[in-house]
Formats: structure tokens, C-alpha cells, sequence
């Protein structure tokens, strides 16, 4: 069977495609006569590149890619799936070193460039296995990872419209500039910043901008109330999508496992999105533990590999990074699930009223101890803990026990 490999290196408006029968026996040599092109976001080079490949009259095409700049990537994964292609994408963290490997490090052939990369793209194809590529979300999931993102996008434009706002009010209309205006109804903007746009009425700001001693509110600003209540329009939107994507039967036994941790639907859609399939962090359907020895002490200690996976993927994990005598670490995973675990200890473990049914056993022996985390964390703080290192330690606590019950779906 013929195949083509297809190594594609994606930029803003354009990609660099290199084409590969065979590896080629001396790649730093070999490099310079290998056929690359190209090809640019319009009909006629989508055309060309289809001709091109159409072109090797091959059995399968398998095109590679990595996954950084998606968005730029979508619109060539998605047409060559159209036309038939196997596509495959790989970490971008993996291929520098994989591309000095296979250029080397010094002169021209070690220089990165959109060509190199694209040449080493397609040579990974002969070199790795089928585990060394990244695995393709189900579709499913990757809709409520979309939306989650364009919710973050959304929540972020909101806060400087309303500083904006507020400035402006401190000289239109003072005496609602610092008026704190809550949300009652989610389909609702918040009563201020609708009535300055003329979305809602109230006869109580209406007296009070009659009676003002400002110079009354301007076009600009009822124009940003009116951008504030078109983002909330959109956000409300987008949340009643995100809660009937995740309600799908597929998530049943994750939304219950959730919901005893009292996560919201967006925390869900960003767990979901780091963490689906479970099975994707076990082995033979089990948690992954090796014992080891320890280099220093000569003691065997457990390795939960599976958990330090699971742990690194939402955000949790611990990268060390030791020299010499300087022991430190730092956080590794998904920046996305970190905000979203640490705004969770926030509003749910830090406010009495909304503590989630949890409890877990701290301690061994006789002196074991049922708590919630939430009294944990009130226990660390009032014995002296550093504020952000006890929540740091309670939220790292909670996501080991999450694993240990997304775990146990497998076994049902």
C-alpha cells in the first residue's frame, strides 16, 4: 500500500506542507531537495493542494500537524478530512527536541524555520508510534470546550465596559456611579446597566437622574451599557448551550460525581474538556502504580502515576525543576482549570452557605478524622497556614479524591 505523509506547519494565513513517501535516509542532506510548498488561505491553493495530493495517486494520505494556533489549523484539518485524508496531530512541546535530533543544532539545517518544521512533521511519522500522537477529542466534548472558552473570552470583555461606565457616571450622574447592580434574573442584565441602555425601566433611577448634579448621561455611555447587555444576552446564551451539551447521557456518571462536588456547569465544561475519557488516564481499566525505591533514603515508596497524569491535566500538577542545591517546582497543566478549581475553593469551600456534602478521612490510625474540606481549610488557616497554601493544599486534596471517583466509573 502506497502511502503519503503530509507534514504540515500552520501560520496565520498560510501553512508550509512537506511531502513524504519514505524517510529519507540522511534528513540533514535530504532536507534541501524535499518537496515542500506553500500554500495560502484561498480557493486557489485549496485547489492546488488538492491537485497536489490527488497528484501521488496514493492508497491513504496521513496529514500531521501540531495543535498550536487551532483556529488557524481548522480550516485545513477540516478540508483535508473532507478529502479523505487521515489526520493526525502531535505535541508541540515534543518536536523542538525531535527536531534537533533530527537536523542537529548547529548551521543552516538546525535553524527553525516554517519549512524545517514542517519537514520534521512529516518525518515523526516514521520514527513514533501510534501512542506518540495526541489523541482527537470526542466532538462532543470539544463543543463544550468551545463554548467554555468564548464564556471566558466574554467574562473578560465585561469588567472593563463597566469601569468605563463608572468613570463616566462619576461626572454624568454621581450618584448611582458606585451603585453595585445584581443580576436577579439570568435572562435579565442587571437593572442599572439595562435601564442606561434602555432595556429596562425603573421609575427610581429615572428620579434620581432628574434630580442629579451631574451633567446628565451621555450617548457613549448608554452605548457601552448597550454593548454590556449584548454580552450578557450572549453569555446567557451560550450558558443554556453549555448546560444542555453537558447534560447529554454520555456525561450521566461524570455530572453526578460533579454535582457531590458542587462544581458549575462551566468548572464542569472545562473538566470535561481536560479529563474525557477517564479511561485515558488508567491501565487495563486500573489506576497506573509503580513501586519504586527512592534514590536518596533507599526507601520503596508508590508511584500513582495515573494520578499525577490526571492531576497535571486539570491543572494541579508539580513540574520539578531542582539545581543543585535549589529544591523547586512549579504548577503545570491546564491554566484554565487552575482559575476555574481555585475561583470553586472561592464561592463554594470559603462561604459556609454553599459548602458542597463532602468529607473526607485526614489522618491515619487512631488519630483518622472525618471532615469536609471546608472545615479543613478553616482548620489550616486558623493554625497558622499561609491563606493560599491552605487552599492550594485542600484544592489538590479534592481533585486526588475526584480521581478516585471518576476512577471507580470504569469499574461499574
Amino acid at each position: 500500500m502506497k502511502y503519503l505523509i503530509v507534514g504540515i506547519d500552520v501560520s496565520r494565513s498560510s501553512i508550509a506542507a512537506c511531502f513524504m513517501l519514505e524517510k529519507p535516509s540522511n534528513p540533514r542532506d535530504d532536507y534541501f531537495d524535499a518537496d515542500i510548498e506553500v500554500f495560502h488561505s484561498n480557493i486557489e491553493n485549496l485547489n492546488r493542494l488538492r491537485a497536489k495530493i490527488e497528484n501521488y495517486k496514493a492508497d491513504k494520505i496521513i496529514a500531521i500537524c501540531e495543535p498550536t494556533g487551532m483556529n488557524y489549523a481548522r480550516l485545513w484539518m477540516n478540508k483535508l478530512g473532507d478529502w479523505g485524508c487521515e489526520v493526525r496531530m502531535i505535541s508541540n512541546s515534543k518536536l523542538p527536541n525531535y527536531r534537533a535530533e533530527l537536523m542537529g543544532k548547529e548551521g543552516k539545517s538546525g535553524a527553525k524555520t516554517d519549512d524545517i518544521d514542517a519537514f520534521a512533521i512529516a518525518c515523526w511519522y516514521f520514527d513514533k508510534s501510534e501512542s506518540d500522537y495526541l489523541k482527537i477529542r470526542d466532538s462532543l466534548v470539544s463543543k463544550i470546550k468551545s463554548v467554555c472558552l468564548r464564556l471566558e473570552h466574554l467574562n473578560r470583555l465585561q469588567s472593563p465596559i463597566i469601569n468605563r461606565m463608572r468613570q463616566e457616571l462619576a461626572w454624568q450622574c454621581p450618584e448611582i456611579a458606585l451603585v453595585r447592580s445584581a443580576k436577579l434574573q439570568e435572562e435579565l442584565p442587571p437593572l442599572l446597566w439595562g435601564w442606561l441602555a434602555d432595556r429596562r425601566k425603573s421609575k427610581k433611577y429615572d428620579r434620581i437622574l432628574e434630580a442629579t448634579i451631574g451633567s446628565g448621561i451621555e450617548s457613549q455611555t448608554r452605548w457601552a451599557a448597550s454593548q454590556y447587555c449584548e454580552i450578557e444576552e450572549e453569555i446567557f446564551k451560550l450558558k443554556k448551550e453549555l448546560v444542555q451539551l453537558i447534560d447529554s447521557s454520555q456525561f450521566e456518571e461524570y455530572r453526578r460525581i460533579f454535582a457531590k462536588f458542587g462544581f458549575g456547569y462551566q468548572l464542569q465544561g472545562y473538566l470535561l474538556g481536560a479529563i474525557y475519557p477517564i479511561q485515558d488516564f488508567l491501565k487495563g481499566d486500573q489506576p497506573e502504580i509503580k513501586i519504586r525505591k527512592n534514590r536518596q533514603t533507599g526507601k520503596e515508596s508508590k508511584l500513582k502515576l495515573s494520578e499525577r497524569r490526571f492531576m497535571r491535566a486539570v491543572g494541579m500538577g508539580v513540574v520539578r525543576e531542582d539545581s543543585g542545591q535549589k529544591k523547586k517546582g512549579k504548577q503545570s497543566g491546564s491554566a484554565l482549570c487552575r482559575k476555574a478549581l481555585w475561583q470553586w475553593c472561592f464561592t463554594r469551600l470559603e462561604v459556609s452557605r454553599n459548602n458542597p456534602p463532602l468529607s473526607f478521612t485526614y489522618g491515619q490510625g487512631a488519630d483518622a478524622e472525618k471532615m469536609s474540606p471546608a472545615e479543613n481549610l478553616r482548620r489550616r488557616k486558623k493554625g497558622g497556614t499561609p491563606v493560599k497554601l491552605a487552599r492550594q493544599r485542600v484544592i489538590v486534596r479534592c481533585i486526588r479524591e475526584l480521581f478516585k471517583e471518576l476512577s471507580s466509573i470504569v469499574k461499574i
